[in-house]
């Protein structure tokens, strides 16, 4: 079993949840169907709630991105 400090896990956190809201943002982009580009336009707001809150608790234990 894997021994992650809580640094290690809250940059892990942030890195794939930037990754995902760059590309749930590039799907709005290119989607043809109106509904396509609603759903990945939610999911990438979603995902900067999730960056937010992963950042507060970066600060929160001082842990540098």
């Amino acid at each position: 079993m894997a021994k992650w400090s809580m640094e290690e896990v809250l940059r892990m956190a942030l890195r794939l949840e930037l990754q995902n809201y760059g590309e749930y943002q590039k799907g709005a982009q290119e989607a043809q169907i109106p509904a396509l580009k609603a759903m990945f336009s939610f999911l990438a707001e979603e995902e900067k709630g999730h960056i937010k809150l992963i950042r507060d608790k970066m600060a929160e234990f001082k842990v540098k991105e």
